[in-house]
């Protein structure tokens, strides 16, 4: 089964698609310190301004980069969209020479009754809003330059091409979004998730209205409300998942007072748990690596990842009946998976994440 970028979107319908992305760094060499997470950050969100994606949840690691996207249709984005509203984009970009060159250009055109190259640039413009592979090749072209500029290296910096998994408008976006806060949590890099700067439940419980949005959305689509949750009453049950794993606490003094010890699941208790085959709950498998969330193809529910299936039937095998499969390692509900992960689905083994 090919799993091309065009094959998971699918064909516009005017909806919005929800996407966890997750790039690595070359040989996964773990290269990213304070300072280039600082860095890369603004990268990210001057991407985003331009592109017109949406992040609900993000995570950036020190050999990795998470993302849960909001992908728009592009037909539908763009609709009313002239050459003054394409170009006047550029200006996200304004401190970048090449686009100082070019805002430069479409000066020049139209001082020249230039029309058509005016109408060129603009198109050009065009083809990079609202789509998925634009702004992650952008985006990561753009990381690449300040890591080598900073340190005097050339050459790639990013393994391959990104990971991809769509993912239901619904529980499945809550899981996918607290799986990515919860990597700095899994990496043994902080006790709390707020206590990382570079996630976005971090960023929600600074005050940054972008993170505090996307998280909000997070937990409506999980409560499958149409009015969309304030952060207020939206941030109670994230809290509550990110947490509820009740993880051992030793008590002893602490600059607040004392702190009594709390029983709790280890990190290797959880592995020996999944690995005899008992199942936990989503809250406690999260703090593992779950595989399903970047190698599972679909997430949602049994209907969503079913609805997929049929649309693209013949790019299965003709012995397979149908799309959704159960997941392993934990009490997932309702949520399903298109590609059944028979090695392994969650694991802590094997993976380089500070």
């Amino acid at each position: 089964m090919r799993k091309s970028r065009e094959f998971l979107l699918g064909e516009p319908d005017g909806k919005p698609r929800y996407v966890h992305v997750v790039t690595r760094t070359a040989g996964q060499e773990i290269l990213f310190g304070d300072a280039e997470k600082e860095g890369f950050h603004k990268i990210l969100f001057k991407q985003l301004k331009f592109s017109g994606l949406r992040a609900l949840a993000w995570c950036l690691m020190g050999n990795h980069l998470h993302l849960l996207l909001e992908v728009p249709d592009k037909q539908k984005a763009l609709e009313g969209w002239g050459e003054d509203d394409l170009i006047g984009r550029l200006a996200v970009f304004k401190d970048e020479m090449s686009t100082r060159l070019t805002l430069g250009e479409v000066e020049m055109f139209r001082r020249n009754g230039h029309a058509d190259g005016v109408a060129e640039i603009a198109a050009r413009v065009r083809d990079r809003l609202f789509d998925l592979s634009v702004f992650m090749k952008e985006l990561k072209q753009r990381m690449t330059i300040a890591y080598n500029h900073a340190h005097g290296r050339k050459g790639t910096l990013w393994e391959g091409r990104f990971k991809c998994t769509l993912v239901h408008y619904g529980e499945a976006l809550r899981a996918v979004a607290a799986y990515i806060d919860l990597n700095p949590i899994r990496a043994g890099l902080v006790d709390k998730p707020e206590d990382y700067r570079w996630c976005s439940y971090a960023a929600a419980v600074g005050g940054m209205r972008l993170a505090r949005s996307g998280l909000a959305q997070v937990a409506t689509a999980a409560r499958g409300l149409s009015r969309k949750l304030s952060w207020g009453k939206a941030q109670e049950s994230y809290r509550q998942l990110l947490f509820g794993i009740g993880q051992e606490v030793h008590g002893g003094a602490t600059p607040d007072g004392y702190e009594k010890s709390k029983g709790g699941f280890t990190q290797q208790e959880i592995e020996a748990v999944v690995a005899a085959g008992g199942k936990l709950s989503l809250a406690a498998v999260l703090r593992c690596r779950v595989r399903y969330f970047t190698d599972g193809v679909v997430l949602g529910s049994a209907a969503f990842v079913d609805e997929f299936f049929d649309g693209r039937r013949s790019e299965f095998g003709e012995a397979r009946q149908g799309g959704a499969r159960r997941m392993k390692g934990a009490a997932w509900g309702a949520l399903r998976v298109l590609r059944d992960l028979r090695v392994d689905p969650v694991n802590l083994s094997g993976e380089r994440t500070r």
